[in-house]
């Protein structure tokens, strides 16, 4: 099936009008699966685009094509109503809310925002590729998945998360560590409670305003580690891109109980 692009709110965030949905498991499991909107948000913008990878990537152009590939194995499946916002400019609070808006506003049952990760730029160390001076950090690998106490379905996102992770990782990929407060410092970057050590889920901090402004369970999917020189190619192939986005769809199916 092909999906269109759609200008969408202020001609700045674009949807792909192929739709698929989840909701809340109690949401999404009394519609028919052509009738689940599932919002898969691209993180970061065009021109303000997150991470750079070991290799020089912008964490956006890895954002979207993960998020493309989602989108077209949930469309693939039967989740026809699935969407994909893109945001241009800055990536401000305001920008941020502005994604909540739209999946409030199309009445979506899932909201996924995909990203990957990083660490803090002072603990990145030198190296060369390709003739040029890039960073890396090879320390920490692996996925995580994070939600918010503040959003309105968060037992859902909480349940949701817990069966995404386990559809990853029965596809053979890892968690990350990395954040866990209990075991790290804000030396690297952002630490927080892990909710579940078994599943690498997180709870988001306030700032994170897609997963609480959104009236829909909400997560937040760090795909993996781009400033990790093995990660960062693994994490780069068509072949990883499809092991996430079966992962999502089969975590899909089973959240809202449809086959």
């Amino acid at each position: 099936m092909a999906c269109r692009i759609a200008p969408s709110f202020a001609a700045v965030v674009m949807g792909i009008s192929c739709i698929a949905t989840d909701a809340s498991a109690a949401a999404c499991m009394s519609k028919a699966k052509k009738d689940i909107i599932v919002i898969l948000d691209v993180g970061h913008t065009d021109r303000d685009s997150g991470q750079i990878s070991a290799r020089g990537v912008k964490e956006y152009d890895l954002n979207i094509k993960l998020a493309r590939r989602v989108l077209e194995e949930l469309v693939n499946t039967g989740f026809v109503s699935s969407q994909m916002i893109v945001t241009s400019g800055s990536n401000t609070h305001a920008s941020r809310v502005q994604r909540s808006k739209r999946a409030n506003d199309l009445g979506a049952d899932l909201f996924i925002s995909v990203h990957h990760d990083g660490v803090k730029n002072e603990t990145l160390m030198p190296w060369q590729y390709n003739g040029k001076t890039h960073r890396f950090l090879d320390k920490f690998e692996g996925f995580s998945l994070w939600v918010s106490q503040k959003n309105d379905k968060y037992e859902e996102s909480l349940t949701f998360a817990k069966t995404l992770a386990d559809r990853l990782m029965a596809r053979g990929l890892k968690f990350t560590s990395h954040h866990d407060e209990l075991t790290n410092t804000a030396k690297y970057g952002r630490v927080a409670p892990l909710l579940d050590r078994e599943r690498g889920i997180y709870e988001a901090s306030d700032q994170i305003a897609v997963l609480y402004e959104s009236r829909m369970p909400a997560l937040l999917l760090e795909a993996g580690m781009i400033v990790n020189r093995a990660e960062e190619e693994m994490l780069s192939s068509p072949a990883f891109r499809a092991t996430v986005a079966k992962a999502v769809a089969e975590a899909v199916k089973r959240f809202c109980a449809v086959s």
